[in-house]
């Protein structure tokens, strides 16, 4: 499975497109921020409207599908996580196989996901990415996998020294161009 970075950015995104666009919910913040607050965004506030309808929550283990046009993949998955306090490598743990039983369920094979606990930066983006490389090996039915996060992480992630390539998702072990 390869792995991208993608920064958190409507345009970067616009780029780039696959199967399933995979962001977490928490239960305890709002307005919603990071990758989750971007796409309520560009889907003209859908996801806040249906927590205000009590039809999602960010409660553990809650798994919405989200068929759109909006963005360029074909469906969005919003992962709750529980309360941001609460969160552990548990919680990842679960996010991730929920994703990863989605994406089989539903016979795809490219993601693009904020990695859960990253937006409230509730896990360091190395320890999310080594966490991402153990329990992706032989469950994940990924063959290109996107890592949302915010600029300065990727740069952590891939060092600051490699040189900038032009595509709209970077390599592991390449900066991405964007400031």
């Amino acid at each position: 499975m390869d792995i991208d970075f993608l920064p958190v950015d409507l345009l970067r995104w616009d780029q780039l497109g696959g199967d399933l666009f995979v962001v977490c919910l928490w239960s305890d913040i709002r307005p919603l921020r990071g990758a989750a607050g971007l796409l309520d965004w560009r889907l003209n506030g859908k996801l806040s409207s249906w927590i205000h309808e009590g039809r999602m929550s960010g409660a553990m283990g809650e798994k919405t599908l989200v068929p759109t046009t909006r963005v360029p993949w074909r469906t969005v998955l919003v992962l709750g996580v529980g309360a941001s306090p609460a969160f552990s490598e548990d919680t990842f743990h679960a996010a991730l196989a929920r994703t990863f039983e989605t994406m089989q369920g539903l016979n795809l094979r490219t993601v693009a996901m904020a990695l859960p606990g990253r937006d409230a930066d509730r896990i360091t983006p190395e320890r999310a990415l080594e966490l991402l490389r153990a329990l992706a090996g032989d469950n994940s039915p990924a063959t290109r996998f996107t890592v949302l996060d915010v600029p300065i992480a990727i740069r952590a992630v891939n060092g600051p020294t490699a040189a900038p390539r032009p595509s709209a998702a970077t390599p592991m072990g390449t900066p991405s161009p964007c400031p």
